[in-house]
């Protein structure tokens, strides 16, 4: 179950083919196929539960650049830990370690990180992403709870 306390999330989720997709209302992206992860933090009204509900139905405006993204990805699920500071940047720093690339300005416009998601490499390198993520971050596993 999805903690409805606010926190932060660490998206994981797959492009299967590379792409070259508009986020935003005027950037074109291309995206190379692989396992991505995607750091962002749920701290308002119904926190973690709120906001990846919201990633995965897919309803809402597009708000976030994750917004555009995700009806072009498969979303595996989420690393979480409850928390009411603001940790997506420490995070995204953690996964930077761990990235072949990034996405540069993605997801970081209110930030000074050069971006909030990151190319970690095959898809079949998610449960070498999960269990270190768990293990440095104290993060949880929300696997078919969320994607």
């Amino acid at each position: 179950m999805i903690p409805r306390s606010p926190g932060t999330y660490l998206l994981l989720l797959t492009i299967s083919q590379p792409s070259e997709l508009q986020i935003g209302r005027t950037q074109q992206v291309r995206f190379d196929a692989g396992l991505y992860c995607y750091a962002g933090s749920a701290l308002g009204p119904g926190g973690l539960a709120a906001r990846l509900g919201r990633y995965v139905s897919g309803t809402g405006r597009r708000h976030w650049h994750i917004d555009y993204l995700l009806p072009h990805a498969a979303l595996l699920g989420a690393l979480v830990v409850e928390d009411t500071q603001r940790l997506e940047c420490i995070w995204a720093a953690w996964a930077t370690g761990q990235a072949q690339g990034c996405v540069p300005g993605f997801g970081s416009s209110d930030c000074n990180c050069a971006s909030h998601l990151l190319l970690l490499g095959a898809a079949d390198d998610a449960e070498s992403i999960i269990e270190h993520a768990q293990r440095d971050l104290g993060a949880r596993w929300l696997g078919s709870a969320v994607g």
